[in-house]
């Protein structure tokens, strides 16, 4: 891959990275503070829905803590360096313990993509009627894909990857979770007082939670 130095920060090197897409990117990929950041607020999120704490839905016996995966966020990085605000395909988004996984993206100018991407994901559920969760559909009009899948019980692991276009600015953000959720007439998580079905027990950093 080729590039050209034009800068040096102490959290990200500025560079034109072209990709084999021909983007140039002036900002690409995830510190570990990023990565700790990013998986701190989906569990934050998803411990929020799970005890009960979200207007208008019900709590979650059965959510799981999220932890960093390394191929997941090999594969969104790579998507995220398109800077194409497109899907990945199948054999894109597939890894060798979780198969095909699940993909949330976000494209825009903004001055903290990875906290506003999330964010912008978990909004949906203020059009979230509660009863889906026992069984999910699609809601013709109505964009939640992100947030169910945000919240979708038995997801474990995330990756993510990030990239900011030097043509114009444009910061992308794509996370691959695992096991991938939005499954018809499964259920997005089980009801129930939180934690309360847990296999493994309940997560000590995030209390409502299974580890």
């Amino acid at each position: 891959m080729n590039f050209v130095i034009i800068a040096v920060s102490a959290l990200l090197t500025f560079q034109l990275y072209v990709d084999g897409w021909g983007c140039q990117m002036s900002e690409r990929g995830l510190d570990k503070k990023m990565k700790n950041r990013i998986v701190k607020h989906h569990n934050e999120l998803r411990q929020k829905v799970a005890k009960g704490q979200e207007r208008g839905q019900p709590t979650a016996s059965n959510m799981k803590q999220l932890r960093w995966n390394d191929e997941l966020a090999a594969n969104a990085q790579r998507a995220a360096e398109r800077c194409v605000f497109q899907h990945s395909s199948d054999e894109e988004r597939t890894t060798t313990k979780y198969g095909v996984t699940g993909e949330s993206m976000y494209a825009g100018t903004f001055s903290n993509p990875l906290k506003t991407a999330v964010d912008r994901w978990y909004e949906e559920v203020r059009d979230v009627n509660p009863s889906i969760v026992d069984s999910y559909d699609y809601y013709p009009g109505a964009v939640i894909g992100h947030y169910i899948q945000l919240v979708w019980a038995e997801t474990e692991a995330i990756g993510c990857g990030y990239a900011k276009s030097a043509a114009d600015g444009q910061s992308y953000v794509f996370c691959h979770y695992a096991p991938r959720g939005l499954y018809p007439q499964q259920s997005v998580y089980k009801r129930g007082s939180p934690a309360s079905a847990c296999k493994k027990g309940q997560s000590s950093r995030y209390p409502g939670l299974c580890k």
